[in-house]
C-alpha cells in the first residue's frame, strides 16, 4: 500500500471506471494501492445523483482546496478575547495559561486551552494582533537576555558590606517568609522609586523617592520593612544604600550585598523592577506619580497569578501559608 497522498484525477478515473465494472471498494483500493476507506469517503462524499464522476469529483475537490487552511491553534473568539484582555492588564502569558488550566475562575469556563507558544504565535501572526501592536502588552520588549555574570569593582563605596556569599542557604530555597531583596528604580529629576520584593510569596512593595539619596532610601526601607517579617535583605551596590547599618540596627534585618555588576544574584528583584517599568518607563517623569498611585500599581502586582505559586497571586499565597499562621502580624501591603 502506497504512502497516503491526496488522491489525482488520475485516482479518480480509476474509480469511476472500476465502479462502472461494478468492483467494490476493496478492489478498487488494491487497484490504486490506497487504504479501502479512502475510496469509501471518496465515493460517499463526491458522487452525484449520476453516480461517480471523475471530472465532477476532480472539480469538487480542487474547489475545496483552495478554500482550505490549516486551522489556527487559538482558534476560539473567546479565548482571543480573555486572553487579550489579560495581556492589556498586564497578565504574562504564561500566567493566563495557567488560568485557563485550572479552570476555577468562571471567566475561564469553556474556553480551550492553549500552551504558550500557542498564545505567543497568535500574538505575533495573527492579522488582527499584529495590525492592533498586541505585542506591546507582552512583559519584555527584547529578546536578548542579560549575561549571569560580574566584572570586578573599581572601588568600595559602602562601608562594612557582607557578601552575599554569606547569607544563609536557606535564602536560596524560597522556604519561608521573611526574605527580601530591593534596589532602586532611578527616573527625571533624581527622583526615584525604592522597591522591594519578598522570595516566599512574591510581594512587592513600592516607595517614592523625592531624591534617591541613602537618607530617604534608608528611611522608606525601615518604614516598610517593619511592618513585617524580615529576616534578610539583599541589596546591589548602589550608594544609596550607605546606611544599611542604620536599616539593620531599626528592624534587625541581616543586610547581603551582591557581587558588582551581578544583577542576576538580585533576579526577582530585577524581574519586579521590569515590571514596574512597564507602569512607569524609563525617562518618564515621577512629577504628577503619587504614593497611592504606586500601592496601586503593587496592588495590581500583587494580585496577579504567578507560576511559582501554583498560578496563585502574591496576597493568595500570603494569606493561605502566612498571615494564618501570624495572626498577629500587622500586614505593609
Amino acid at each position: 500500500m502506497r504512502k497516503f497522498k491526496q488522491l489525482t484525477a488520475a485516482d479518480r478515473r480509476v474509480i469511476e471506471t472500476l465502479l462502472k465494472r461494478q468492483c467494490t471498494n476493496l478492489e478498487i483500493a488494491r487497484e490504486l494501492g490506497v487504504d479501502p476507506a479512502t475510496v469509501s469517503r471518496e465515493i460517499t462524499k463526491r458522487s452525484t445523483p449520476a453516480g461517480y464522476l471523475a471530472d465532477v469529483a476532480q472539480t469538487d475537490y480542487e474547489a475545496k482546496r483552495k478554500k482550505s487552511r490549516k486551522r489556527q491553534k487559538l482558534y476560539d473568539p473567546k479565548t482571543q478575547t480573555y486572553v487579550l484582555g489579560k495581556l492589556k492588564l498586564g497578565w504574562s502569558v504564561d500566567a493566563i495559561r495557567g488560568q485557563i488550566k485550572l479552570g476555577e475562575d468562571p471567566e475561564t469556563k469553556g474556553l480551550v486551552y492553549a500552551c504558550n507558544e500557542t498564545i505567543y504565535a497568535w500574538i505575533y501572526k495573527d492579522p488582527y494582533c499584529v495590525k492592533e501592536s498586541v505585542y506591546q502588552y507582552l512583559k519584555l520588549g527584547k529578546k536578548r537576555r542579560s549575561k549571569h555574570h560580574g566584572r570586578k569593582s573599581q572601588r568600595q563605596l559602602i562601608p562594612n558590606k557582607v557578601s552575599i556569599h554569606q547569607r544563609p542557604e536557606i535564602v536560596e530555597k524560597r522556604v519561608e517568609f521573611g526574605h527580601w531583596e530591593g534596589d532602586s528604580v532611578i527616573y527625571r529629576d533624581k527622583q526615584a522609586i525604592n522597591t522591594l520584593n519578598e522570595l516566599y510569596a512574591g510581594l512587592v512593595v513600592f516607595t517614592k523617592l523625592d531624591r534617591k539619596t541613602a537618607q530617604l532610601t534608608a528611611d522608606a526601607m525601615i518604614n516598610r520593612l517593619s511592618k513585617h517579617t524580615t529576616k534578610t535583605l539583599t541589596l546591589d551596590n548602589g550608594c544609596e544604600f550607605v546606611e544599611h547599618e542604620r536599616v539593620t540596627k531599626d528592624t534587625g534585618v541581616d543586610i547581603y550585598f551582591c557581587d558588582p555588576y551581578s544583577s542576576y544574584q538580585r533576579g526577582s528583584n530585577e524581574n519586579t523592577n521590569g515590571l514596574l517599568r512597564r507602569y512607569l518607563p524609563k525617562r518618564s517623569s515621577l512629577k504628577d506619580v503619587t504614593q497611592e498611585d504606586l500601592d496601586d500599581i503593587a496592588w495590581e502586582l500583587n494580585h496577579r497569578p504567578r507560576k511559582r505559586l501554583g498560578y496563585l497571586s502574591p496576597i493568595e499565597f500570603y494569606e493561605r501559608n502566612v498571615l494564618n499562621l501570624q495572626k498577629g502580624e500587622t500586614s505593609c501591603i
